[in-house]
């Protein structure tokens, strides 16, 4: 008993002995940068898979017999022309102006450039099963979830994912979000000082990506017929088994990761350049590589925050979900 009790009574006398030295604050950036660089090559690998597969790069059939109405066929076009135009402002004012003053990619130039490769990742939305439906009439090449990981493969690989009006949404409401709501939240404090609780600012920011969410996504459904919500949790679903029903858990995942995009940025705004939360780590690299570890970090970042906080649970709920809509056909997989 006594030989067994010794080193425990050693440790007891001098606890500094058993400790090792405190690693120190590393950051998030290496580890991020991994996510972003394991993802990036899952991304090359599924689109090339894709494209190189025949049928599977061949536009969606059209199922009949409904037929969308002419004026629902020109609101689609808008849409689109509208979608592309937002995408190209983007990348021309974030990415390309920047790159030519400074030589370096900002911030939101990253957020833009990271929505764009997660796109890959919004066929997730059916990887399991038909929860979110696609209008047949949508500019698109068919859809790469068969190569996705974790393809069920009973479920429907034949559907119109959008290549013209899809992009831009992981634009304009992840970076685009966190623009506008940085700006809105400086003129909030400006106007009222006594508005110094981060906390009161992200709920303003959570109401306004909310309802920015709501009522965009309602009216591009009601007007255009692009997309609809196939399967939902009814307790949390409005005009449930209509073509037009809306799971009201799409705006609040949208709104909070709007705010976890609105936060990334708004923290890189009162601390110096590259030093924003997601780069916190990047020193620890050789300076000819810390360049592209910010890059990848940022993409990590991206993918992180929209599998974790809207992918994910916007699975889970559409799994569970008993509310299917009244779809016309040529919403349904081919």
């Amino acid at each position: 008993m006594s030989l067994t009790m010794k080193p425990d009574r050693a440790l007891a006398d001098h606890p500094e002995k058993a400790r090792p030295a405190p690693l120190g604050r590393q950051g998030p950036a290496t580890f991020l940068a991994l996510i972003g660089v394991v993802w990036f090559a899952i991304c090359v690998e599924v689109i090339v898979r894709w494209v190189t597969s025949g049928e599977k790069f061949e536009p969606a059939p059209r199922i009949g017999p409904d037929v969308m109405e002419p004026w629902r066929m020109v609101s689609l076009r808008v849409f689109e022309v509208i979608s592309l135009a937002v995408m190209v402002a983007f990348v021309w004012y974030c990415v390309v102006v920047p790159l030519r003053k400074t030589g370096r990619l900002s911030l939101d130039g990253k957020f833009v450039l990271g929505g764009i490769v997660c796109f890959v990742a919004d066929a997730f939305l059916n990887v399991q099963q038909y929860l979110f439906a696609w209008n047949s009439a949508n500019v698109n090449r068919g859809v790469w979830v068969k190569f996705l990981p974790f393809h069920n493969p009973d479920a429907p690989s034949r559907y119109a994912e959008s290549l013209i009006w899809g992009p831009p949404m992981y634009i304009y409401f992840c970076a685009g979000v966190a623009i506008v709501a940085c700006y809105e939240a400086n003129r909030l404090r400006l106007r009222f000082p006594q508005l110094d609780s981060k906390f009161t600012v992200f709920v303003c920011v959570f109401i306004f990506e909310f309802l920015f969410d709501f009522i965009v996504e309602n009216v591009v459904i009601r007007t255009t017929h692009a997309y609809a919500f196939a399967k939902t949790y009814e307790p949390l679903t409005l005009w449930a088994g209509k073509v037009h029903q809306f799971p009201i858990y799409e705006s609040i995942l949208v709104a909070f990761v709007g705010c976890v995009f609105t936060w990334a940025r708004m923290e890189a705004e009162e601390r110096p350049v590259g030093q924003s939360p997601i780069e916190i780590g990047v020193e620890r690299w050789r300076p000819s590589l810390q360049p592209w570890v910010r890059d990848f970090a940022v993409l990590g970042f991206c993918m992180v925050t929209l599998c974790f906080v809207y992918h994910l649970p916007f699975n889970w709920l559409g799994l569970i979900g008993t509310s299917h809509a009244a779809l016309p056909s040529y919403l349904l997989p081919g």
